[in-house]
């Protein structure tokens, strides 16, 4: 069994704020994580064609040359899309492998091994 001691009495002024300094870290960590699942798991509701055009595509003066231009922007907006999925689950793991990291640095930092009787 290992057993964590951050701010003991026995422990040098270096090591307290070093762990002070991880343990904020890591709850830091911890609530960039949540925000991340939570932006991948709740998306923004995904715009059709004709909701594109309705909100974006306004100007009607020369409608063939509009209706081509608002059909490419459509297109680059949704690819653009899909690259934001992409970077929100880059930043998901990158943010998992944080915690992991400073975890484990903690948890080597500090454990202390309890001798069995």
């Amino acid at each position: 069994m290992v057993k964590i001691n951050l701010f003991n009495k026995d422990k040098e002024l270096i090591l307290k704020i070093t762990n002070g300094i991880l343990v904020i870290w890591l709850i830091g960590s911890i609530i960039f994580t949540g925000n991340n699942i939570v932006n991948l798991l709740i998306r923004e509701p995904e715009l059709t064609y004709n909701q594109y055009e309705l909100k974006y595509c306004v100007n009607k003066e020369d409608a063939e040359n509009n209706d081509q231009y608002c059909q490419r922007m459509y297109d680059s907006f949704m690819l653009t899309e899909k690259d934001n999925i992409y970077y929100q689950k880059r930043n998901l793991y990158t943010s998992i492998i944080n915690i992991i990291a400073v975890g484990t640095g903690l948890l080597l930092l500090n454990k202390k091994k309890i001798e069995k009787k």
